[in-house]
């Protein structure tokens, strides 16, 4: 009997282990767009800013690591369906409703920026007809969210480890470069460049880059978290995802910082790393770029079919990919440049009102305490 208690207890903690990942995993793969892959966004955020941008990487991790565990405790506690639900316990009325529509368009919009990410890649990379990217992501996004939560769990728990790997790689890369010329010079090899004048500071670019992220993220992976059987896991799940974030942040910044400021005129300078390391590299990197978009348009879209209160049914999904595909015609480029930075600053107004309302539940939980002393 006891031999069997022993078994049923170790598939347990098996199976929360498995669980655990694939909250991470999928909150990963939800932030892990193209942006993030290509180093864009490493490079706007954090690596512009020189030494001061690794000061930048450390509160996004945090940030990450913290937001998305409370929120996903707070989701699975009270078996929240949808991120509506979420956005009114901590936000309230008044503002639930301006949240929720800018959130739902944005989350069908990045569904737009993925599919039209995937063809600009697939044309740069492969010189393969954009329109062939678009239709492949639509499509494995499409069947992934009509598996429902499986669905989303399986894609983002195969792809992400692949995304550890290459991004850890190339920071492996560029920490050999960069070890010996710090040695030598110290840390001015750490090189910056001028900022963008929307984000003037590197603790702005730190506060802004959390905040959009972090909302879309957990928008998205609300509904999955609501679903997982013990709080303990999506805690650990949101914790865990937000830890590995900051991993993928700092490889990503020393990768570029190994490169040299040449990387500063490049629009993917991660895939141009891999390349510079072997053609073959670079065609795997790609696949990687696209593996991230993947993930994240698969998530959004799977978190506005729950929004709508709809079943991921055929009909319900062709319109949502269809609305997406037209948005993406408006080109890559051009989605990124007028979305981040809009909903960027937006969601430093969620992020506050996120952790107030946590310090005002910890704050009644260690009164109520008191008063029974």
């Amino acid at each position: 009997m006891v031999i069997a208690q022993g078994g049923d207890d170790e598939r347990e903690r098996s199976s929360m282990s498995k669980i655990q990942w694939y909250m991470a995993a999928t909150y990963i793969g939800a932030i892990v767009g193209a942006g993030f892959a290509s180093g864009q966004e490493t490079l706007t955020f954090f690596v512009t800013y020189g030494v001061s941008g690794l000061r930048g990487i450390l509160v996004v991790t945090i940030g990450f690591a913290v937001m998305g565990a409370l929120s996903f405790g707070l989701a699975q506690a009270m078996e929240l369906g949808s991120y509506r639900q979420l956005l009114q316990t901590i936000s309230g009325h008044r503002w639930v409703v301006y949240y929720d529509i800018t959130i739902t368009c944005f989350l069908l919009a990045g569904v737009g920026v993925m599919l039209a990410g995937a063809g600009s890649l697939v044309h740069q990379q492969w010189a393969q007809p954009p329109l062939l990217g678009v239709l492949i992501t639509a499509l494995v996004a499409g069947i992934s969210c009509y598996k429902g939560i499986n669905g989303i769990f399986y894609i983002n728990g195969l792809l992400v480890p692949g995304i550890l790997l290459a991004t850890a790689a190339l920071g492996l890369v560029g920490l050999k470069n960069l070890v010996p010329c710090v040695w030598e010079w110290g840390d001015e090899v750490l090189w910056d460049v001028s900022p963008s004048p929307l984000v003037p500071n590197w603790w702005l670019a730190a506060i802004i880059y959390l905040s959009y992220n972090s909302m879309l993220g957990i928008a998205a992976c609300t509904p999955l978290a609501g679903s997982i059987p013990k709080r303990k896991m999506a805690i650990w799940g949101g914790a865990m995802g937000g830890l590995t974030l900051g991993f993928l942040l700092l490889s990503g910044s020393v990768a570029i910082w190994g490169m040299g400021p040449e990387a500063t005129r490049l629009a993917v300078p991660m895939a141009w790393i891999a390349t510079d390391i072997h053609p073959m590299a670079g065609s795997f990197y790609g696949i990687t770029i696209w593996s991230a978009m993947l993930t994240t348009a698969a998530t959004n879209l799977f978190a506005v079919v729950k929004r709508l209160g709809q079943r991921p049914e055929i009909g319900t999904l062709s319109v949502l990919l269809a609305l997406a595909f037209s948005l993406s015609l408006m080109g890559f480029s051009a989605l990124i440049e007028l979305l981040y930075p809009v909903f960027g600053y937006m969601g430093c107004l969620y992020t506050i009102q996120t952790l107030v309302f946590f310090c005002r539940q910890w704050g009644s939980q260690i009164t109520a305490r008191w008063r029974r002393l």
